[in-house]
């Protein structure tokens, strides 16, 4: 990952073949003491995995795409759960049919490029576990 662009608030990210993105960004969030933010972000990967929140069974049900993909829109936030920044993601991907699958994004194995717009914010956003749901829930 590179940092190739920065002010104040915002930093443009350019992650490179092989980075998995969503462990990289609470990484660099991590190294760089982000505890609130939101991004966004286009690009291509190799691999991902997506999933559907089924609020009948509380759980989300995962799904591996093993396939090259265009990240046609990559959009979430980062927040804190127990002194650790969390990435929460969902992403709208496209494939050489041009068909589009999109969900919540667990991972994404970059295949070419990826680029992220994060805005940082001032203060912490936090997560706390909704029994009823079965998510942390921003708080």
């Amino acid at each position: 990952m590179k940092e190739v662009l920065k002010d104040n608030h915002h930093i443009i990210l350019r992650f490179d073949k092989g980075e998995e993105i969503i462990s990289a960004l609470a990484d660099y969030a991590e190294q760089n003491n982000i505890k609130a933010a939101a991004f966004s972000g286009i690009g291509s990967c190799s691999t991902a995995e997506l999933g559907y929140y089924n609020p009948f069974i509380k759980d989300y049900r995962k799904k591996p795409i093993l396939d090259n993909l265009e990240i046609v829109s990559l959009t979430g936030n980062i927040a804190m759960v127990d002194g650790k920044p969390i990435v929460h993601a969902h992403g709208l991907f496209a494939n050489n049919e041009f068909s589009v699958i999109g969900g919540h994004v667990f991972k994404a194995e970059i295949l070419a490029t990826c680029e992220i717009v994060l805005t940082k914010m001032e203060g912490q956003l936090g997560r706390e576990n909704n029994t009823e749901l079965n998510l942390k829930l921003l708080m």
